[in-house]
């Protein structure tokens, strides 16, 4: 006869068995801290990697940080190499200024190029990254704006002092073209906007200055004012406005004046319809145009600029809008608004007089 265990034994295995499958489960089961585990970090750009580009082991910088720099806030990396020949600095996350009307990438490209002197076009909202270079005497210097992939804008500056010694002057070039490969992928794929003729001589106007283009609309800034320039859905008059200044005439002007006042009832006129002066006085120019007036709570001005034989008119108008305030202060910040758009349009005028005719 088989012998029967005693019960205490099916008792242990059991409890054998249970410990066992929980050992198994509390293995397999996901810690807490994997659960809880913080996303990665975002990856350093190409355009920002220094040892990848430069070739060399990242050191500080012996000269103190450009002042001229300070606006775009304290950068999250900046390393030297090549006996400090090398220097790039990089900041993840551009700033948004305070009391602007620009986006912050627009700020930061007109910073840099100011600070290498390039002559950089006017910013555009649609784009993604944008790169400039310039040289400044054995110096080569080339940055870079751009959006990374979670939203934020980011810049980098790199300048370069060649070496004296040829061979060490190879060597450099090499990694330097690798930096300048890198900075020519962050803007491709986002083209400049057609150039017409009334572009040309606005980026003209405005160099120097904040600016973005935004579809139809150019902004700015000029003497820390918010300016736009728009050119669709102004109406028209149907006074003749002459092309030379030899044949305009003041009754001409008075015409205008009354047309205006007709077709902007609500209107103050800052600035009745004026012919302006040209660049260099006693030049026989054609003639230019403008008007400026308040309209609820913004200051508009408009250019008018005939073109030559009957070609139709070249129109621009300049808004700048009033923050909120009482009666009195609207009435000079208006006057304010309306020497700074009367500034602007004649600047445009005067630059559409060089680059034109």
């Amino acid at each position: 006869m088989t012998p029967t265990p005693p019960p205490h034994r099916h008792r242990s295995d059991k409890v054998r068995l249970l410990a066992s499958a929980f050992a198994i489960c509390v293995l397999l089961a996901p810690s807490s801290h994997a659960a809880r585990r913080k996303p990665a970090p975002p990856t350093t750009p190409t355009i920002a990697d220094f040892r990848e580009l430069s070739g060399s082991y990242p050191d500080d910088c012996a000269a103190p940080p450009d002042p001229a720099l300070s606006a775009m806030g304290a950068p999250t990396t900046r390393r030297c190499a090549w006996s400090q020949r090398i220097e790039m600095v990089y900041w993840r996350s551009i700033p948004t200024p305070a009391a602007t009307c620009l986006p912050p990438a627009a700020i930061a490209w007109q910073r840099l190029a100011q600070d290498i002197h390039a002559d950089a076009p006017p910013w555009s909202s649609a784009w993604s990254g944008r790169t400039m270079s310039a040289n400044v005497g054995n110096s080569q210097q080339v940055a870079a704006v751009w959006r990374d992939d979670d939203g934020q804008w980011s810049a980098a500056l790199w300048r370069w002092q060649p070496s004296e010694k040829p061979a060490t002057r190879v060597w450099q070039t090499g990694h330097w073209n690798d930096v300048i490969e890198a900075a020519h992928a962050i803007g491709a794929g986002n083209p400049m906007p057609a150039a017409t003729p009334l572009f040309v001589a606005w980026s003209d106007a405005s160099k120097g200055k904040p600016r973005v283009l935004d579809g139809d609309t150019w902004r700015w800034v000029s003497d820390r004012t918010c300016l736009r320039l728009e050119t669709a859905n102004i109406a028209q008059t149907r006074v003749h406005l002459p092309y030379s200044r030899d044949d305009a005439r003041l009754e001409q002007r008075s015409g205008m004046q009354v047309q205006l006042a007709r077709l902007l009832p609500n209107a103050e006129w800052l600035q009745p319809f004026t012919l302006l002066d040209p660049v260099k006085p006693g030049e026989r120019t054609s003639a230019k145009f403008i008007a400026v007036w308040r309209e609820g709570r913004s200051v508009k001005g408009q250019l008018w600029i005939p073109l030559r034989d009957d070609a139709g008119i070249v129109r621009a108008r300049i808004v700048s809008d009033l923050a909120p305030a009482s009666p009195e202060r609207q009435k000079d910040l208006a006057k304010q608004r309306a020497d700074v758009i009367e500034h602007e349009l004649t600047a445009l005028a005067h630059a559409w007089e060089v680059r034109h005719e």
